[in-house]
């Protein structure tokens, strides 16, 4: 949603979960994809070329077992390839009808050919997606000059087991913007926190495409990620994440992807507010001690925060004005000089012009009697605030224990 109301089409990212059968057990499996599916995530990522068996073992286990278990929970399956587990099951690029026979949704090539067999694979009969590596973006480049249908295949970034290891995000956001601009959807991976979870290899260090993600919490990356845009799907790469990483994504996407009824009765507002599907930018906020009734109401039931100008020292949310405006929001004095980044301030009257505006600080902001403190966004959700620009619609979760984080 732009700044003057003007509409963006809103996608949901596609969730998914990362599944590793030769380490796994099948009560395993289907407890994990019931569990994934009940939290609204539908597509499956897992290493077809690590599977032991003969190519009628193999076959035999994800057509009558993987997929059908997969395809009855709602959820797509990405089987990572190569081209050495082409020849162990007959396939080429001009014939890949066993993969269908086996149920496999998505062809996720390790490698492409960087030729025109490339082409040939993507343009495939058998309506399989076929997912190329985001960092081959030559490849993809070439895909599309040389007749490839856009609509045929889709980009996945790598993950990485080894620490230090994983790319930096603006090399990955450069990829992805890109890639949005050919058309051509991106995946990218995030890290269940949980012990003793596992990849294709006995590493325990998390599976993320960005290194800086390692370490916090799920939700705060897939956070990140709607901040950053330009992302099509989310996929726990490490397995098995917990049920509280799930419902703690499952209300993220709650609360980032919303709809907003255009507003009734006020003409002139009524093009400009967000309205409509829209996507926002969702903050923790630990409160401060003393918060009024009315201050929660203008931080969280208020569905119009959106940055207006790019923002330099603070990030203004000016809408809540226009409904708050004419309420009383007495000083509430606080013992410091400044403000500093991450603060969440409302105006209060002695600023009766602005009164009710929702201001996060960027930065050190000296303390005038005019605004009122809230609370503060967590410095792990710092990351986010470079990510709100002009335009970008946000909300403050609004969780019980949120108050009570130190």
């Amino acid at each position: 949603m732009g700044l003057l109301g003007e509409t963006k089409p809103v996608k949901k990212p596609i969730l998914g979960v990362s599944l590793y059968p030769e380490q796994e057990s099948m009560e395993e499996i289907e407890n994990y994809l019931t569990m994934a599916s009940r939290y609204g995530f539908t597509k499956i990522f897992t290493s077809m070329f690590s599977v032991p068996g003969t190519k009628e073992e193999v076959f035999d286990y994800f057509k009558n077992f993987f997929c059908d278990l997969a395809h009855k929970h709602g959820m797509k399956v990405s089987g990572d390839c190569n081209t050495a587990f082409f020849k162990k099951m007959g396939a080429s690029e001009s014939d890949i009808s066993i993969f269908k026979e086996m149920g496999i949704d998505i062809i996720r090539m390790d490698l492409p050919y960087f030729d025109q067999r490339d082409v040939t694979l993507i343009n495939n009969p058998y309506n399989i997606t076929i997912e190329l590596s985001s960092c081959m973006i030559q490849a993809v480049r070439m895909a599309l000059e040389n007749g490839a249908n856009p609509k045929n295949f889709s980009t996945c970034h790598n993950f990485y087991p080894e620490r230090y290891t994983a790319s930096d995000l603006e090399s990955i956001r450069s990829v992805n913007k890109e890639l949005a601009t050919l058309g051509i959807p991106s995946a990218v991976f995030i890290s269940s926190n949980e012990d003793n979870t596992h990849g294709p290899w006995p590493v325990h260090d998390g599976l993320p495409t960005v290194e800086d993600h390692r370490w916090i919490p799920a939700e705060l990356q897939v956070r990140h990620w709607i901040a950053v845009g330009d992302v099509d799907e989310i996929i726990f790469g490490n397995a098995f994440a917990s049920e509280e990483e799930f419902k703690a994504i499952d209300q993220v996407m709650n609360q980032a992807y919303v709809n907003i009824p255009k507003l009734v009765g006020h003409d002139y507002l009524a093009e400009l507010l967000p309205h409509g599907d829209v996507e926002r930018v969702p903050f923790k906020v630990v409160l401060d001690d003393g918060v009024t009734d009315l201050e929660k109401e203008i931080l969280f039931d208020s569905v119009y925060h959106q940055c207006g100008e790019t923002p330099y020292y603070m990030i203004r949310s000016r809408w809540t004005r226009m409904f708050y405006g004419k309420k009383n929001i007495p000083e509430r004095k606080i013992d410091e000089e400044y403000y500093h980044r991450g603060d969440v301030v409302i105006v209060n009257d002695n600023l009766a012009h602005y009164r009710g505006e929702v201001q996060i600080v960027l930065k050190d902001m000296k303390v005038d009697g005019q605004r009122n403190r809230i609370g503060h966004i967590p410095e792990a959700d710092h990351i986010l605030l470079n990510e709100v620009k002009a335009g970008r619609s946000f909300c403050f979760m609004k969780l019980e224990t949120l108050a009570k984080q130190k």
